[in-house]
């Protein structure tokens, strides 16, 4: 607690806090990343100052670079930090943010037109090839990992396949930032293919670090992908409600709070 009352103490150091259920990052403007037993609303409710703009996010907002409105109706808007990472402002708390935004937005404009304003951009925001999720999936899955991803705010390139089993050779032959940063193996059909995929990727040494994600149903067994290295593997029912909240939690963990190995870190959100 000592510890959490000093850091929170420096407020001026602090670019932002991020995370899901009973933990938090607390991310500093000198890089530094501290992860704590506290949930955001913890947080929240010590420093006033602050701004709440994302279920997962609580920023300072005097280190906010610019904000990207939602680019079509019911997809999150963003605020891009000074270190260039970008956090998703939810859709319900868009208003809101932007109200509180704007007493910084306009003594900074006054102050320096060129550094440090916060500047409203309706264009695409550019997304980094370093950040890339594969889902080898159906279209329907795909659909919904895309609602997911465009809901967080996450601008990470999505590519698909519905199947994978020749994907680690092919893997073999990419330039390293043409590396998926994350993938989600659906194997609620096609088991068979999925596990070729899953142990063709942990076979080889400079793939084995890309984190894969299995999906399992309901009444799979869950041994053999765990035997295989599988970094998560995650029960989904075959109702679309349970399979988007699944979706939603891996986008939040993997792409928002895990701190991912650097040949395959998200630069970009």
């Amino acid at each position: 607690m000592q510890l959490i009352d000093q850091l929170i103490g420096q407020t001026s150091q602090i670019a932002y806090f991020s995370g899901a259920s009973n933990y938090t990052w607390l991310q500093l403007r000198n890089g530094d990343r501290q992860l704590l037993a506290k949930p955001l609303t913890y947080f929240e409710q010590r420093l006033p100052g602050f701004v709440r703009i994302h279920k997962t996010a609580l920023i300072n907002p005097m280190y906010v670079s610019q904000v990207f409105p939602p680019l079509r109706a019911k997809m999150a808007g963003a605020v891009l930090m000074e270190d260039g990472i970008k956090l998703p402002v939810s859709r319900r708390r868009w208003e809101q943010v932007l109200l509180e935004l704007h007493p910084i937005r306009s003594s900074t404009a006054a102050a320096d037109e060129t550094k440090g304003q916060i500047e409203t951009n309706a264009t695409t925001p550019a997304v980094s090839a370093a950040c890339m999720v594969l889902a080898i999936t159906s279209a329907d899955g795909l659909s919904v990992i895309r609602q997911c991803m465009d809901g967080l705010g996450l601008t990470c390139a999505l590519h698909h396949l519905e199947r994978g089993a020749e994907l680690a050779s092919a893997l073999q032959l990419a330039p390293p930032d043409e590396q998926p940063t994350l993938i989600i193996l659906d194997a609620r059909a096609n088991k068979a293919d999925r596990v070729l995929t899953l142990s063709g990727l942990k076979r080889h040494k400079r793939l084995r670090a890309i984190p894969v994600i299995w999906l399992a149903a309901r009444d799979a067994d869950t041994t053999q992908a765990y035997e295989l290295d599988a970094n998560s593997v995650i029960v989904v029912s075959d109702d679309d409600a349970s399979f988007t909240r699944a979706i939603e939690q891996v986008c939040q963990y993997w792409l928002m709070i895990v701190q991912l190995p650097p040949s395959v870190a998200v630069l970009s959100q």
